[in-house]
């Protein structure tokens, strides 16, 4: 059995994490961390939830002797003061936030806060498994990437690797429900102001726009330019990604098709559906589902990527990638259909 704990029980991705640890056949928690609600029961907290016998804990490093991976569900920021008390840690921490994914100094001009000290981010391995799957399976340090890049890096690697689109001409637009925001209320999350309403945020200026064109270059050598422009839904989960690229190959939507089914043929998580795409068809689930259509007046490909930003984009993937370390079969706890009603 494999032991966890989880810092950063009370957020949203904590509480994703909790419920797959909980049915997980082989993870079993027993540090469940918060410095702000330290005293807490998890029965307290989440009484819905099969896991209820923990007392929140105060982080300390001196807890994890007997822990084997510990995830830091915390937000940007917040994880970086725990990351650097966790250096002489023997096990494996899997960060949840944008703390490890970035160097210094993409890191503070796009997140607008203190870096991790660089010796501690070179070490992390960057935890987009499909795409990085033999590094992870080494790694001690996994930087979980970010919701929006996972859902666009998984839709255009397949092109920017094989070279079928131009890296220069990507305009993406991705939309996400209000759980992405995180759990802290704001203007533009309360209630009055979302619901029934489309909001654009961050535009061109998303934090997640370094974290997809550092990944396009890593896999593929390319120096990608990405264009994003991110909104806001009156739903609670899910993301879906439209991308426009320009094509560097003349062939048929068939054709093209064809390939992005070929590019992940082998991966349990990724399916390249028939149908209109919808957040509804992974929300709940580990799933990305992917499609690309071809726009034969404008000679455009558009790429569509669906995914639940509370799982393939936070903690399923967290736990896809510590399946991936402790060499365990890479679908184990992460067998839930998408809810879809």
């Amino acid at each position: 059995m494999i032991t966890c704990g989880i810092v950063g029980v009370t957020g949203y991705a904590g509480m994703e994490l909790l419920k797959l640890i909980g049915k997980h056949p082989e993870f079993t928690l027993v540090r469940a961390m918060s410095d702000s609600s330290a005293g807490l029961t998890l029965a307290q907290l989440y009484p819905w939830l099969e896991i209820k016998d923990l007392t929140l804990e105060p982080f300390r490093v001196d807890a994890l002797d007997d822990i084997d991976v510990i995830f830091l569900a915390t937000p940007s920021g917040v994880s970086a003061q725990y990351v650097t008390q966790l250096t002489e840690y023997e096990g494996v921490v899997i960060d949840l936030s944008g703390d490890l994914r970035l160097p210094a100094s993409s890191y503070e001009t796009w997140y607008g806060k203190p870096a991790v000290p660089a010796s501690l981010q070179a070490q992390a391995v960057y935890g987009l498994t499909e795409w990085n799957r033999d590094a992870v399976r080494s790694a001690d340090w996994i930087a979980n990437p970010g919701c929006y890049a996972t859902a666009v890096a998984l839709g255009l690697l397949p092109f920017v690797n094989g070279g079928w689109i131009d890296p220069n001409e990507i305009i993406v637009s991705a939309c996400s429900g209000i759980t992405g925001a995180g759990k802290g209320l704001s203007a533009k999350t309360h209630h009055a102001r979302s619901n029934e309403n489309v909001q654009l945020y961050k535009i061109h200026t998303h934090q997640h726009i370094p974290e997809i064109e550092q990944t396009l270059y890593a896999v593929s050598g390319t120096q990608a330019t990405v264009s994003l422009s991110t909104h806001l839904l009156p739903i609670n989960r899910g993301i879906m990604a439209t991308m426009s690229v320009v094509p560097t190959l003349e062939q048929s939507e068939a054709d093209w098709v064809d390939a992005l089914r070929q590019a992940y043929a082998d991966e349990p998580f990724i399916r390249v559906q028939q149908g209109e795409p919808e957040i509804r068809t992974a929300v709940g689930s580990n799933y990305c589902d992917l499609w690309v259509y071809l726009d034969q007046r404008t000679n455009r490909l558009t790429i569509i990527s669906v995914i639940d930003n509370m799982q393939k984009g936070a903690a399923g993937q967290a736990i896809q990638n510590a399946n991936v370390r402790f060499g365990l079969n890479e679908t184990a706890g992460l067998n839930e259909q998408p809810q879809y009603i």
